[in-house]
């Protein structure tokens, strides 16, 4: 079988010129940055937005410069109780550009940078922060929690700055007790409000007293207006009889003065019909009586 190498090696030809012209150019999206490798030697400058002509030669990798979050779902934290708190971590990053030539060297792609590095600093950073916390339910303090993200956000940045990575923040949610503890604080929380509810009834108890010993204040109050009303009555009372006998006593004394024989005597005569009596009683010791004669 007779092959023609001269028919062929226009079509190899044109094949690699294909191939040079699809590969000798790159095109950059926004938010991100290439690195290129040479028979696996990395390059060191980088490759920035845009449209680029480049030895078709080289590999391209592609890094996303943008703003991203990564969440780590129902972390087991464990604190000085030794019982573990489950919660949701989010840590919001970015890639430094610079460091994505010795990103690819070192740790390969981004996604090889969060899942070798980041996830399990982050893992780390979290145990090492619960042992600072002394009961499990204190990770719902405003305090605990302000405390954990700063402590979090430093130690990420001081690690994953090294590595190309830099932390803007890290944020707490969905923040699960143990159920032992869930427990506890839910029947601690029903004696709180069973306590608010005695409380409220103790005041209403107390109020009802005080409304009472008023009452009864008010009565005594009134008693007493009554009985200094009465004992004023009765001294008014007291004082009028008083005086009136003072009054008939300073008269009966006058009318005993104003009588005399001679006062006695007039009356006798001013009253006299002008009859004698008809009996008349002796003053001796038998007692003599004598009926007088009738007068015609």
């Amino acid at each position: 079988m007779n092959i023609n190498f001269k028919a062929i090696i226009p079509i190899l030809i044109l094949i690699f010129l294909v191939w040079l012209g699809m590969n000798s150019y790159t095109t950059v999206p926004p938010g991100h940055n290439k690195v290129a490798t040479l028979f696996g030697d990395v390059q060191e400058d980088v490759i920035n937005e845009g449209f680029h002509i480049v030895n078709p030669l080289l590999k391209f990798y592609t890094y996303d410069l943008r703003v991203q979050t990564e969440t780590w779902k129902k972390i087991q934290v464990p604190s000085q109780d030794k019982l573990k708190t489950s919660m949701d971590i989010s840590v919001t990053f970015k890639t430094d550009p610079n460091y994505t030539p010795s990103m690819l060297k070192e740790t390969g792609s981004l996604k090889d940078a969060i899942s070798k590095l980041l996830t399990p600093k982050v893992r780390s950073l979290l145990r090492e922060a619960g042992k600072t916390v002394a009961k499990s339910q204190d990770f719902y303090l405003d305090t605990v929690q302000q405390e954990l993200q700063i402590y979090m956000e430093s130690g990420l940045t001081d690690y994953m700055s090294q590595k190309g990575l830099v932390v803007e923040a890290v944020l707490f949610r969905d923040i699960t007790l143990p159920q032992v503890v869930t427990s506890a604080v839910i029947q601690t929380k029903e004696r709180q409000e069973q306590l608010e509810r005695e409380k409220a009834q103790l005041r209403i108890v107390e109020q009802q007293a005080q409304q009472q010993v008023k009452q009864a204040e008010a009565r005594e109050q009134a008693a007493k207006a009554d009985a200094n009303a009465k004992r004023t009555l009765a001294d008014a009372e007291a004082y009028e009889i008083e005086k009136l006998a003072a009054a008939q006593a300073k008269a009966n004394t006058e009318l005993a003065k104003s009588v005399t024989a001679s006062l006695i005597k007039y009356n006798a005569i001013s009253k006299w019909n002008g009859e004698y009596p008809q009996t008349l009683m002796g003053g001796g010791p038998d007692g003599l009586i004598l009926q007088l004669p009738g007068t015609k």
